[in-house]
């Protein structure tokens, strides 16, 4: 086993190793591999620190190195660093490569006079190393509200004893680190040179938020690209066929979101008021995908499938609906009214699907509205009273790619 410095004819086989040792371990797929490829030339990119393992020959793991920095509660910074990707090769993984590539490059990183060392990665790793919770040295994660407590992921390791003098600090992610997020055509042209895998949310991973509205992601809940596959940054209520479901902007979001603050505080413990979960949430938006990225360089919300769906409402021609202007995705248990049909209750959609669907006052009404779910399948419009009472089936109609359809009224 021999461990050297990274040189430029390695550099293919390092990225192409990094990511077939990162795919969906952290996340879905993975980015580790164009973090390498463009960090290189990177100011911060410390070339000393940046390492390859061979084994008879061939290389089996990489780690790099770069500078980074803190921000304390004094107003003072203090520099740092932080390592990563490290990488094993599958084939030699759990076998005590990867301690020894790590601590062999702590001596390095001790050695050039680092005092500390800031990183996302699992403690049971890492702790064997001497790294523990940031948040036992008061450091705090980038964009991380304070509400929210310590990050499980985000480590620390002083490697000068005493360097942040239990200081209140926060660590500032060196610039490019997200390179794949802040240029997704560039980093998809060069991941689309490697051989193709598929991307899986799966248990083991970091905890996966939508990058739009920051609620969980689990497969259950997965948006969906244009070609119907899952999309496994976005959540299906803020992105379906391709597109986000709703123009919103960064405070519309809070303000939709802001609804949900009871769900939030039973399940996290916390008894928060609206006007601090906005406040909670306008510190946490920034940090997500969505509002990360310029504008231009978001999917447009108006998905031609949602178009399409939208126009055939309003052709439709129900007296009293009022015309149509936009379609959210709704799950189907929050939608899913029960009817009465020749004097038996049916209910008419799945509650484990999703469906573009909105609720419209009805004209002229005192208190009755318009309930409408579709997919690809139907076209479902009810009529109902306060809270879905004496819910009525308006018109089911059938949908098909000529445009044809059956409607019961």
């Amino acid at each position: 086993m021999n461990i050297r410095r990274e040189r430029p004819q390695d550099y293919r086989q390092v990225e192409n190793l990094t990511r077939e040792a990162f795919w969906n371990v952290y996340r879905p797929g993975c980015t580790e591999h164009y973090l390498l490829n463009r960090f290189r030339e990177n100011p911060d990119f410390i070339p000393e620190l940046d390492f390859v393992m061979e084994e008879e020959g061939r290389i089996i793991g990489h780690v790099m190195y770069s500078k980074a920095e803190i921000t304390c509660e004094n107003g003072s910074r203090l520099p740092a660093g932080t390592l990563g990707p490290i990488s094993i090769h599958p084939d030699y993984q759990r076998k005590g490569y990867g301690l020894k590539l790590l601590l062999h490059s702590l001596d390095e990183a001790r050695r050039l006079g680092l005092g500390l060392l800031c990183i996302e990665g699992n403690l049971d790793f890492y702790g064997h190393a001497g790294f523990v919770a940031a948040g036992t040295l008061h450091l705090r994660y980038p964009g991380e509200p304070e509400e929210t407590g310590h990050h499980p992921h985000f480590l620390a390791r002083e490697l000068t004893p005493g360097y942040l003098k239990g200081m209140e600090c926060t660590f500032r992610t060196p610039k490019g680190y997200f390179a794949a997020d802040e240029d997704p055509e560039a980093f998809e042209a060069y991941d689309a040179t490697f051989p193709p895998k598929e991307k899986k949310l799966q248990a083991g991973q970091l905890p996966q938020f939508c990058q739009s509205c920051g609620m969980p992601l689990t497969e259950a809940v997965a948006g969906s690209d244009a070609d119907g596959s899952r999309n496994c940054e976005y959540c299906i209520y803020c992105y379906k066929d391709g597109a986000f479901t709703g123009n919103f902007t960064l405070e519309e979001m809070v303000e939709f979101c802001a609804q949900f603050v009871e769900e939030y505080n039973r399940e996290s413990g916390r008894s928060l008021t609206k006007e601090e979960y906005k406040a909670m949430l306008r510190r946490y938006y920034p940090t997500l995908k969505r509002w990360r990225l310029a504008e231009e360089r978001l999917p447009h919300a108006d998905s031609p499938v949602k178009r399409r769906l939208i126009d055939e409402i309003n052709a439709l021609g129900i007296a009293g609906m009022p015309k149509i202007e936009n379609l959210f995705v709704l799950q189907g248990s929050f939608v899913n009214l029960e009817y009465k049909h020749n004097g038996n209750a049916v209910k008419l959609l799945d509650d484990d699907n999703s469906y573009w669907g909105t609720q419209v006052e009805k004209c002229g009404s005192d208190g009755r509205c318009f309930g409408i779910a579709c997919d690809e399948r139907y076209i479902l419009v009810s009529e109902y009273g306060e809270n879905g009472a004496d819910a009525q089936i308006v018109m089911l109609k059938r949908r098909d790619a000529s445009g044809d359809a059956e409607s019961r009224r």
